[in-house]
């Protein structure tokens, strides 16, 4: 839900409500991420050497205490006024950003640190990830049905207002966040192997740990793909706010249908992915996500009523998830491949070291949706836009994603993680996660069809 209102609802809020030029809205985005390269590697490798601390933790810990300083960022932003000036507004908007985004880098790269220790298997991050889908929509469903409501059409056009239902939107987040706080437990076995909490941070080690990725050819794919296939994804809501209003010119409750029916059937055959996923592997997976994914974006061209677009977007999202879904494995996969080789767990510095690499990409999409449509005539003032801004508003929010996702083709290739060796490293990470059970092959983890050598693992 964070993101969502981060992300996606306050750019148009800032551009729409509050008047501010979308090109300025962009550029704030990408200083935004311009931090986020500078932060992300360091916030890694301290989670990573963090000490466990016995009664409190390790992730769990730094998830809790970033919490409130996430929230505070969340309320500040919508309390802008539209009356101050320009530089003020756009200094007071980087700034609650930086406040947000520290908070949040902690907490996502401690809770991916955590997720991918507390669900050792495969098969467990499979099943995880789709239960975090089917949550994370349904309750950040929330977020953009407000916000369909009160940035799609004319139904509500006063800031008071529109902020004051947003912060409904954000207690709501508060309660969520809350709750898991106080009931996730973070046990000590999760670190009894291949913990780096009793490292020093030392020059030596930090220029060892970093080549112990950067040989890995499977992290040159797996980055190469990260910063490509999906990246314009990170903004698709804002993107979907534009379309509906602008292009499609439907009411705020045809564009929440539009958004919501879609996940609805998304969120319906996710469980049956996810066991073609396991039953395919992961790399399959995500070729096989791409099929409906292109197709949806290359329909979005054509797109003129809402329900076009619900259509649309049943494939879109269907493709997506399995591609992300499949995605979280074989990242998980890529951590467990290196504490193999090396003895420690560096989850956070590959999450935080892949984020700072891609960062330049994936981080500047707000500023080429914003980019794109400003080339192309739109005009934050006016109520019906040109045909030529309409095209740019469907060049944006289609034609980017298909080049991304074309990119991205191109990395995958060079994946090294089969099947097979998916398996043989997610039975070492159930072992040293305190379940020392011999590896016993199961018909998910041999597949008699993959041809695929066993030792095809990235040195």
């Amino acid at each position: 839900m964070s993101h969502v209102i981060i992300h996606n609802v306050y750019v148009k809020f800032y551009t729409d409500v509050i008047g501010v030029d979308p090109r300025h809205v962009g550029w704030i985005y990408l200083a935004f991420n311009i931090w986020n390269i500078l932060n992300d590697p360091v916030f890694g490798v301290l989670l990573d050497k963090m000490r466990y601390r016995p009664g409190r933790g390790k992730f769990l810990l730094v998830m809790r205490i970033c919490i409130p300083f996430m929230l505070l960022g969340l309320v500040a932003m919508a309390w802008t006024s539209p009356t101050w000036p320009q530089a003020l507004i756009l200094g007071l908007f980087l700034l609650e950003l930086f406040l947000f985004d520290v908070a949040a880098t902690f907490y996502l790269i401690a809770a991916t640190s955590y997720g991918y220790l507390a669900a050792p298997t495969r098969a467990d991050r499979i099943d995880v990830e789709v239960v975090k889908v089917w949550f994370g929509n349904i309750f950040s469903a929330l977020a953009t049905i407000v916000a369909t409501q009160l940035l799609v059409g004319d139904a509500v056009t006063e800031r008071t207002t529109i902020a004051s239902l947003l912060m409904l939107v954000v207690l709501a987040n508060a309660v969520l966040y809350a709750v898991a706080a106080f009931k996730l437990k973070d046990p000590p076995e999760l670190y009894e192997q291949g913990d780096a909490g009793d490292q020093d941070i030392t020059w030596p080690q930090l220029k060892a740990d970093a080549a112990s990725m950067f040989r890995m050819r499977a992290f040159w794919a797996w980055f190469g793909y990260g910063m490509t296939a999906l990246a314009p994804m990170g903004m698709y809501f804002t993107a979907f706010l534009f379309f509906m209003d602008h292009v499609i010119r439907s009411t705020g409750t045809q564009a929440t249908l539009a958004d919501t029916g879609s996940m609805l059937v998304v969120l319906l055959a996710l469980p049956f992915l996810a066991k073609g996923i396991k039953r395919l592997g992961s790399r399959t997976s995500i070729w096989l996500g791409m099929i409906p994914y292109l197709l949806g974006l290359a329909a979005l061209f054509t797109a003129t009523q809402w329900w076009h677009v619900l259509l649309c977007y049943v494939l879109i999202m269907s493709g997506r998830h399995v591609m992300t879904t499949a995605g979280v494995a074989l990242e998980a996969a890529l951590i467990d491949d290196n504490e193999r080789l090396t003895g420690t767990r560096k989850a956070g510095s590959i999450a935080a070291l892949r984020a700072l690499m891609s960062a330049p990409v994936t981080g500047g999409q707000t500023a080429l949706f914003m980019g794109i449509i400003t080339t192309y005539g739109y005009n934050q003032l006016l109520d019906v836009q040109s045909d030529s801004a309409q095209m740019g508003i469907r060049i944006a929010t289609a034609g980017v994603p298909i080049a991304f996702c074309l990119l991205g083709m191109i990395p995958l290739l060079f994946l090294p993680y089969s099947k097979r060796v998916e398996a043989e490293l997610s039975a070492f990470s159930e072992g040293e996660r305190g379940q020392k059970t011999a590896f016993k092959p199961s018909d998910e983890t041999l597949d008699p069809y993959d041809s695929e050598a066993s030792s095809d693992v990235s040195r």
